[in-house]
């Protein structure tokens, strides 16, 4: 028997529904599939993981700056099939978490309708009917499809390049034949785990070469179609090397790590799947025991039935390059590397609800023999249905999936004028989820920065943005400098304890004065904002405030340098008796200031305990990050070293420690 015969015999044709009948199976099943995958997108509208943000700003580069390219090389990088799917929905729906949940469900229900294409050629189309349906209530592919990962375009190329390249086998088709080898080779653009895949479709094309003649020029042609789609690609990783570094980055190849990946897939079928609480409801195993009732009964007629047994080689096959890049990798059970093994589950699934169905119909020649199959998908349906929404409630989900973050833009979104300023702490501007966002909230001016570090002030009202649970001092430490009014604030789940905060702030009278402290290279402003003491002792550690400003656009970042100089100074061939250098603002460099806004931060100056008593000056400067040169003091006058004294202080001697004293504790 060919390749192209691999659906079931004739002779069962008779227990077999009529047309109308797999049509409603096969309507149902879509719209059981695509109800699981769209139920949870109001209550996901606030969740964006760090990697799907990546991908949506990839995606909102491509639109800003149309450009062709296989691979994108940031986040370890990314195949480009994705992210220009992606583009679509984010130019229809913007930069918004419902955009990117939009996309990879319909990439769900598009799978759906490729594994009854491929099913129709593998197993025929009364089990293929069943797979669909068995696919629309499996809880792995349901999962992942609402997760915006570049990983779940795979299946859905998968499945219609080996329908295409079965179809093709059994019509000797040329253009069948270049369909297939297209899609095998755009294979390469979806995900790394699917280059075995496409190795795996390689070798069915050598096979077929070699045992049917007839299917030799088609086969050439569908290799030559394959190489011509991966071209791009693979010049590209020429050029590129590190951009196929990162299977490496995760490899496990010993024989012992091996070994013990092995036992962990083989207990992942019905004992603990990926604990990964990002692709599974963690420890949950691939299959419930209704889903799992399909599948043993699948696996049983494809071993026992002779004439099943090409189709079950064929499974076989295609499970075996599935579930490789996990178990050559670390963290198995990995569900996200073994995606592609969703399809061979659904298949075999499905010819045991098919078995099932015939069975029943020849015993009692009714068509309520559907009922067994279909009771059996319903309740992993119903199962499913129950375990994510497990999953959305788990206390882990809310972190990862960056939900405070999310909550909080959307907020702010709808309830801040389009001009206001918005800062976020603690966090970066290189933050993914808020570079994504960033679109969203526009025109408003975005800043981010460490409260614990630095903290920027606008001259005008503002909103700031604060992960309360994280930094618990920063309505104190910015009610220093503005007035405060609470606009949101949200919880912990225990209740309690504010998770994050939303603040309009309105900054105090006198704060955006231009008159400063110090003025360096006409650029950047520096202001003395509290009293540093006049006396401290050896051994203490002065502290002081200062606000930043950039008087103009900053290109590059600078750092602020704190010196104890004594008389003589070091530029009169003295001693610097302490120093304390930071990057201004590391959080929020420099060349990010805006001209509107100052910087607040505190800086440290550690009096050595050896510092003899008398008078020293507290000296500061600017010079650019990390060790380069020094700002000129502009103002209130250039002199050749490039400080100002803030204060003169009287260093006093350490106190003693009496003898035979225990000290304080």
């Amino acid at each position: 028997m060919s390749l192209s015969r691999l659906q079931r015999p004739r002779a069962t044709q008779k227990a077999r529904p009529n047309q109308t009948a797999l049509a409603w199976l096969l309507l149902l099943a879509l719209l059981v599939g695509a109800f699981l995958r769209a139920s949870a997108l109001g209550r996901m509208d606030d969740m964006l993981h760090y990697d799907e943000a990546y991908n949506g700003i990839d995606a909102l580069a491509l639109l800003r700056v149309p450009t062709l390219t296989p691979f994108f090389p940031g986040n370890y990088g990314r195949e480009a099939g994705w992210i220009y799917y992606l583009a679509l929905f984010v130019a229809a729906f913007g930069a918004r978490p419902l955009a990117l949940r939009l996309a990879v469900a319909f990439v769900g229900v598009l799978t759906l309708a490729a594994t009854y294409r491929l099913g129709r050629e593998a197993v025929g189309k009364h089990a293929a009917a069943w797979a669909t349906a068995a696919l629309a209530v499996f809880y792995w592919p349901v999962h992942l499809n609402h997760l915006a990962l570049r990983a779940n375009l795979f299946p859905l190329v998968g499945a219609l390049a080996f329908a295409a390249l079965l179809r093709a086998r059994r019509t000797n088709k040329m253009a069948h034949w270049l369909l297939g080898g297209a899609l095998l080779g755009l294979l390469i653009y979806t995900y790394y785990s699917a280059r075995l895949w496409m190795l795996y479709g390689g070798l069915l094309l050598v096979w077929s070469w070699l045992s049917n003649p007839r299917s030799r020029k088609g086969c050439v042609l569908a290799l030559g179609a394959a190489a011509a789609v991966c071209l791009p690609m693979l010049i590209y990783l020429l050029a590129h090397p590190a951009a196929a570094a990162r299977p490496g980055m995760v490899e496990a190849l010993g024989l012992n790590e091996i070994k013990a990946n092995a036992l962990l897939w083989a207990r992942a079928w019905f004992q603990k799947g990926d604990t990964n609480a990002e692709f599974n409801l963690p420890g949950r195993p691939i299959l419930d025991p209704a889903l799992g009732l399909l599948f043993l009964a699948g696996l049983a007629a494809l071993i026992w039935d002779p004439k099943r047994r090409r189709s079950g080689l064929f499974l076989l096959g295609l499970a075996v390059v599935s579930v490789l890049p996990s178990l050559l990798s670390n963290q198995a059970p990995h569900f996200l590397r073994a995606i592609g093994l969703t399809l061979p589950i659904a298949l075999v699934a499905g010819v045991g609800a098919a078995a099932l169905a015939d069975a029943a119909r020849r015993a009692w020649n009714t068509p309520a023999a559907l009922v067994l199959p279909l009771a059996l998908v319903a309740v992993s349906g119903v199962i499913g249905y129950r375990d994510f929404s497990l999953w959305l409630r788990s206390s882990e989900v809310p972190i990862f999936m960056e939900q405070h973050i999310n909550r909080g833009i959307n907020y702010i979104v709808a309830h801040t004028p389009d001009d206001t300023p918005v800062y976020f702490s603690p966090f970066s501007l290189s933050h993914p989820v808020l570079v994504f966002r960033a679109a969203d909230l526009a025109p408003r001016p975005i800043g981010a920065s460490d409260s614990h570090y630095c903290l920027p002030i606008p001259d005008r009202a503002a909103v700031y943005f604060s992960l309360t649970l994280y930094e618990p001092g920063f309505e104190a430490w910015l009610s220093q400098w503005a007035d405060l009014t609470v606009l949101d604030r949200q919880l912990t789940p225990q209740g309690g304890q504010a998770l994050y905060t939303i603040y309009q702030a309105v900054p105090h009278a006198g704060w955006a004065s231009d008159q400063g402290t110090a003025i360096f290279a006409d650029a950047v402003q520096m202001r003395l904002l509290q009293p540093i003491p006049v006396t401290v002792r050896a051994g203490d550690t002065i502290s002081m405030t200062l606000g930043l400003r950039a008087l103009r656009p900053l290109d590059r970042d600078y750092s602020v340098f704190v010196h104890l100089y004594g008389d003589p100074t070091p530029y009169q061939g003295g001693r610097t008796w302490g120093q304390g250098d930071s990057q201004a603002c590391a959080t929020y460099p420099s060349r990010m200031w805006r001209t509107n806004e100052a910087v607040v931060q505190d800086f440290h100056l550690q009096v050595p305990a050896d510092t003899p008593a008398g008078a020293y000056r507290v000296a500061v400067g600017v010079h650019e990050s990390p060790a380069g040169p020094r700002l000129p003091l502009t103002w209130p006058a250039p002199q050749p070293d490039n400080y100002v004294v803030l204060q003169t202080v009287q260093v006093l001697p350490t106190v003693a420690t009496p003898r035979g004293s225990a000290g304080p504790g």
